[in-house]
């Protein structure tokens, strides 16, 4: 019996540190996020740590011209984050067989009529360095030889996605997603605006809505998805874990292939993997 008392003891004494310490973590964050300068923070924030709830909270308004409140389940059109999701999908192609990730994009993409199309490589697609500026012109640089963000190297991967796998990028994504159980996670599209969080920009720290979205559906492997804080989360999980690539192809995703100089804050070039933007 004393056994068992301690035991319960023992149990009750690590649940309540736990707790304390919880609310901790909590309150620390808490009081980054209430800090007013230079402005308010007006977002959503979902911390997890190995499939669980470390820190839930949303701030702010979803509208400055329609306070509203913001909501955990609020949808957001998470932009250049889609990159990292038209990059898997291509990598899974490439596990099938159906995508040479050395070949020239000529392979795949027979519409493309300059010259370069034989000698830029899928994988220079992916880790932004094929130099690519304009379909219609000259190479900024030799393939592989220096780095250059863009979108245009994800609307080429999404075509590559489409000409191999027989179904639309918005289809191929959207199929991943459903089997994630991201059910709240989609392309864009005009007409759904269900929770849909209004986007903003800042002009010397004076705030507007934006009346009309950066996504169409040339730039949609690129810029196009649109998810929840917590569909978010479910896909940085199922990536990290090891649930949507092999071992082998997501050393290669998070391997460095690249070094990139950030046209503002970095005076030397710094690795770039393909998970990056």
């Amino acid at each position: 019996m004393t056994r068992t008392f301690k035991c319960i003891c023992l149990l009750f004494f690590l649940s309540f540190t736990s707790s304390l310490a919880q609310d901790q973590y909590i309150f620390e964050i808490d009081s980054l996020i209430h800090i007013k300068n230079p402005r308010n923070f007006n977002g959503v924030i979902l911390i997890t740590k190995k499939g669980k709830v470390q820190y839930s909270r949303a701030y702010g308004i979803r509208d400055i011209y329609d306070p509203v409140s913001l909501q955990m389940d609020d949808r957001f059109e998470i932009m250049s984050n889609t990159k990292q999701i038209t990059a898997v999908l291509l990598l899974q192609e490439a596990e099938k067989g159906k995508v040479d990730l050395q070949a020239p994009i000529s392979r795949y993409l027979d519409d493309l009529t300059e010259p370069w199309a034989d000698s830029v490589t899928v994988h220079q697609l992916l880790n932004h360095t094929h130099g690519i500026t304009d379909l219609n012109k000259p190479l900024a640089f030799k393939p592989g030889s220096d780095f250059k963000y863009g979108n245009l190297s994800n609307i080429l991967l999404g075509k590559i996605i489409e000409k191999v796998s027989g179904q639309s990028y918005k289809s191929a994504a959207e199929n991943l997603f459903r089997k994630l159980g991201m059910n709240d996670t989609f392309c864009y599209l005009k007409e759904e605006q269900r929770k849909r969080v209004t986007g903003h920009r800042a002009d010397r720290n004076i705030f507007s809505t934006v009346e009309e979205s950066f996504i169409t559906d040339e730039n949609l492997p690129a810029d196009g998805i649109v998810t929840t804080a917590k569909g978010l989360s479910i896909w940085n999980d199922a990536l990290h874990e090891g649930k949507i690539l092999t071992p082998e192809m997501y050393r290669f995703m998070t391997t460095p292939s690249a070094m990139s100089q950030h046209d503002v804050s970095e005076k030397k070039k710094q690795a770039m993997v393909i998970i990056s933007e």
